[in-house]
């Protein structure tokens, strides 16, 4: 089993794609109500011993679990919403592992002392091994107690329970104790000077940092340096996103300093950044490196806010030793697709209302009138007959309907009478959409569909297969592959063609819940619009010369510890980029899904641990593949 050095359980994982914490605050809660307030939020940062724990049976150890408070609240051990953690899978079960400071068998000790937004707390957890020795995989998540579920609390702790040596205990506390101080003497920082909390300005504008830092750690830092954090950022990936000022010494490397900074000394230090070329939301990433290594609480996110794209003659820096991006070629579509989305089967007239344009009303292909906004239309089958109604224009016809925007493809729309709930999602209802619709039969006259006509992109946007809150690089990748898969299947499948429509809205091709899942979910639209017309394609015929195909790009929710082929779930004729690769994050779990292509969880994984960008995960479960701006 890989070594998991970063323990975050991301939540797409968790509330999407696996099921397990899909009622995250169900009827079994002890701790929690059925909601999550995402004012408690944490990130992992670090633990004192690195998985696997070897520890011997019927032995104790302890380890200490740091993690950042990225929410908007205080964690107070004093307050009656302390922060602790419960087991998990299955959720409150009696751990083996209960150690001597844990307040009850499925809950740890506390996180100590009072821990402000932005600072680090640390989550000690004593453990005592069971009798019988193998590998074991203990699953905990952060609970604000009586509250809620803490954001991007989940974590994990690999033990490896071996036989017990003649050591008595007292000798063994003496080791761990000696372990303990060892790993005290650590590069630590704290945060205690930013002169730039955010920025909103121009594309390529200067933008000066004031930072210092206290050495909180029991270490000199002899020398020192700050880079930028490269996956930070949600922008257009058609032009070189970069953070990068002419006075860096790389496009990744801000400074280097040579000072000494003893502990409970201060670091001052003043560097320069460029606001990204493209008008859009960033967050520039920088963090402090000592002796080659990142340090703990080293860290500064500065959200950024690029008002308008850069003026034309601005020019990105460049350095010698960057390698040099390749030019992207021509898009092979001229202009964005649109694409057809089976939406609804309404057994009552159907109740639509335009909420930002007036909405043309065609019968067929004969335009009938114009349906003025924010007035309501009614439309219905009866007799064999379409009927619609409204203050603007009423008529019926043989012809199915069709209502089309006046003047913007972007323009929302609302099925008033539509009750379209996801569990997860609790209240919320998705009955809000963009673009045109129509109301009409199959070609078999079997089933009534409301059907959306829209821009691809913003349908992409309003696809729900995964959580606000993952890497925004596997977000990206994610989207690429539905983008792809959508684009197979209208243009190569007819899969759905007897219906009128291209795929349908749900997860028998991909959940799209439309633009209250765009509300819900910002960093899944921004990503969305990060990865704009691009998809996946391979050389089918093996043919440099020849144009690659977009080909189909399967996902699914989690594997055993390696994807499957095409041929090994589906047979028929191969697939060369749908072989098995290894999804290590994924190792001793239950199958989840058909296993062909993406492994969502270990994708997710896979960009937290190894830092992949969205194309790198892509050209990584998809074998031989490149990522081509398509339109």
């Amino acid at each position: 089993m890989k070594k998991f050095t970063n323990k975050f359980l991301l939540t797409s994982v968790i509330l999407v794609v696996l099921g397990v914490f899909s009622n995250i605050a169900d009827a079994e809660a002890y701790a929690a109500p059925p909601s999550i307030d995402p004012g408690y939020a944490a990130r992992y940062v670090s633990q004192t011993i690195p998985d696997p724990i070897v520890v011997e049976a019927g032995r104790t150890k302890t380890v200490v679990i740091s993690f950042k408070n990225v929410g908007k609240y205080t964690w107070d051990e004093t307050s009656t919403r302390y922060i602790s953690a419960y087991t998990r899978e299955p959720k409150f079960r009696h751990s083996e592992f209960m150690g001597a400071n844990w307040l009850e068998p499925r809950q740890t000790a506390k996180i100590k002392g009072i821990v402000k937004p932005g600072e680090i707390g640390e989550l000690e957890i004593q453990v005592k091994a069971p009798l019988e020795t193998g590998r074991y995989v203990e699953f905990f998540h952060l609970v604000a107690d009586g509250y809620t579920w803490v954001e991007g609390g989940g974590f994990y702790l690999v033990f490896n329970v071996i036989e017990a040596t003649a050591a008595t205990e007292t000798e063994q506390i003496k080791t761990e104790n000696l372990i303990a101080e060892k790993d005290k003497i650590n590069n630590k920082a704290k945060l205690a000077l930013l002169s730039t909390k955010e920025v909103s300005a121009a594309g390529g504008q200067q933008v000066k940092v004031v930072a210092a830092f206290k050495n909180d750690g029991e270490k000199i830092w002899d020398g020192y340096s700050f880079t930028t954090g490269n996956n930070s950022a949600l922008a257009a990936v058609t032009e070189k996103l970069t953070f990068a000022d002419s006075s860096w010494r790389d496009g990744q490397s801000v400074l280097a300093g040579n000072k000494q900074v003893a502990p409970g000394e201060y670091l001052r230090e003043v560097f320069y950044f460029r606001t990204p070329v493209k008008k859009g939301n960033y967050t520039a990433s920088f963090k402090l490196r000592v002796a080659g290594e990142f340090v703990d609480g080293g860290e500064i996110e500065i959200p950024v806010t690029v008002t308008s794209d850069a003026p034309d003659h601005y020019q990105v820096p460049e350095f010698s030793n960057t390698t040099e991006v390749a030019k992207a070629k021509e898009p092979r579509l001229s202009k964005e697709p649109r694409i057809r989305v089976g939406l609804w089967k309404p057994e009552d007239p159907v109740l639509m209302r335009s909420i930002e344009d007036d909405y043309y009303v065609y019968a067929g292909s004969e335009l009938k009138g114009v349906l003025k906004s924010p007035n309501l239309g009614t439309l219905s089958y009866e007799n064999g007959k379409y009927k619609f109604v409204s203050k603007d224009v009423s008529f019926s016809s043989d012809q199915y309907i069709r209502l089309s925007p006046v003047h913007d493809e972007h323009a929302v729309f609302v099925l008033i009478n539509l009750t379209r709930k996801i569990a997860w999602k609790g209240a919320i209802n998705f009955n809000k959409y963009r673009g045109a619709m129509e109301y009409r039969y199959t070609q078999d006259g079997s089933t009534l569909y409301v059907i959306n006509d829209l821009l691809f992109e913003d349908y992409v946007a309003g696809i729900a297969e995964t959580s606000n809150y993952a890497h925004i690089e596997y977000i990206k990748a994610l989207l690429t592959a539905a983008r792809t898969y959508a684009y197979y299947v209208k243009e190569y499948s007819g899969k759905h063609d007897a219906r009128n429509f291209d795929v349908v809205g749900h997860t028998g091709d991909q959940l799209y819940l439309g633009v209250i899942s765009e509300e819900d979910l910002p960093n899944v639209k921004r990503a969305a619009e990060a990865t704009a017309g691009y998809m996946v394609t391979y050389d089918t015929d093996n043919n440099p010369d020849t144009e690659s195909d977009v080909v189909i790009t399967p996902y699914y929710g989690n594997s055993d510890g390696r994807t499957r082929s095409w041929t090994e779930v589906w047979g028929g004729t191969p697939k060369p980029w749908l072989v098995s690769v290894k999804a290590e994050y994924d190792y001793g779990r239950a199958m989840f899904g058909h296993g062909v292509g993406i492994s969502q969880r270990d994708a997710a994984y896979r960009a937290e641990e190894e830092e992949l960008d969205w194309q790198g995960l892509l050209k990584y479960y998809y074998t031989g593949v490149e990522v081509e701006r398509v339109y």
